[in-house]
């Protein structure tokens, strides 16, 4: 495409996109205290279609704003994607409010509650939906740079890196509930710690300098992210607490090392490996030209 964005979402895209926020709709309502469906299981499914619609609809119209910025690296395009980024962000919980209000005003059992708990769904929507489409890839066939597959792995790597964590530390505690919930939430929580921050290459020579420095580098972000992950999940129904900066590094260093890996395999040139933060984020709408 000549403005460098994806093309215009077809309706096999408008369809996988729907499945994959349907899918972290369901998540998010099983893990986030104040977004329950309730009512028997017929109206649970009407509740998450109809969210997942407006969902969808709203990723189409940020997507058709996205595509009408330009590209390369004008000061037009880096002042067109600074009023659009925070928008496109604020657009998702807002959307996800107006699905639920809709919901309930139909008769539907639908509640969201609070500002946190909205923003807490709306981030496990986006983030699971993402690894959703990454899997509808990888199984279809269609992950031709294997960007997808290690989308997939950094997320199960997530998971794993903090089952870890919450087994081995006793700093870490994630809080009591039924053991499928208890996997739910770590699935949620890999959903979030899995994207990158960044996708910058890192300094140094030779395999083992590159990857010790992204061990460094990915134990700090990770350090960065559970601290985060600790405070969203303060609105979820299982929260996990860290105590400490001790456990806090010592659980950033175990999940960098698990998911190095999949950092190491997709380590080239032009993909350092990995989805990064604002890449996931931005998938929903399509790709943002880059900045000045």
């Amino acid at each position: 495409m000549s403005n460098g964005s994806r093309p215009a979402a077809g309706p096999a895209a408008l369809l996988l996109d729907l499945a994959a926020t349907a899918v972290g709709l369901a998540v998010a309502a099983a893990v986030v205290a104040g977004f329950a469906l309730g009512g028997p299981p017929a109206d649970r499914c009407a509740a998450v279609l109809g969210a997942a619609v407006l969902l969808v609809a709203v990723h189409a119209a940020g997507g058709a704003l996205v595509r009408r910025l330009p590209t390369g690296r004008s000061c037009t395009s880096c002042l067109g994607a600074l009023l659009l980024v925070p928008m496109l962000l604020a657009a998702e919980p807002a959307a996800l409010w107006l699905a639920v209000r809709l919901a309930d005003g139909l008769g539907l059992s639908a509640a969201l509650t609070g500002p946190g708990a909205t923003v807490a769904a709306a981030v496990v929507v986006m983030l699971v939906g993402v690894t959703v489409r990454h899997l509808w890839s990888v199984l279809a066939d269609r992950d031709g740079d294997g960007a997808a597959l290690r989308g997939v792995a950094r997320h199960l790597l997530a998971v794993v890196g903090l089952g870890l964590v919450v087994a081995a530390l006793d700093g870490a505690v994630l809080a009591n509930g039924p053991g499928w919930r208890q996997l739910l939430t770590l699935v949620a929580l890999g959903a979030l710690l899995g994207p990158k921050f960044s996708r910058l290459s890192l300094p140094g020579h030779g395999v083992r300098l590159r990857s010790a420095a992204g061990l460094a580098v990915a134990t700090a972000g990770n350090l960065l992210k559970l601290w985060l992950l600790t405070w969203l999940s303060t609105w979820m129904q299982l929260p996990l607490s860290i105590a400490g900066f001790g456990a806090f590094a010592v659980a950033a260093l175990i999940v960098a090392v698990v998911m190095l890996p999949t950092s190491v395999a997709g380590r080239r040139a032009a993909d350092p490996g990995g989805p990064s933060l604002p890449g996931a984020v931005a998938e929903l709408y399509g790709r943002l030209p880059p900045g000045c």
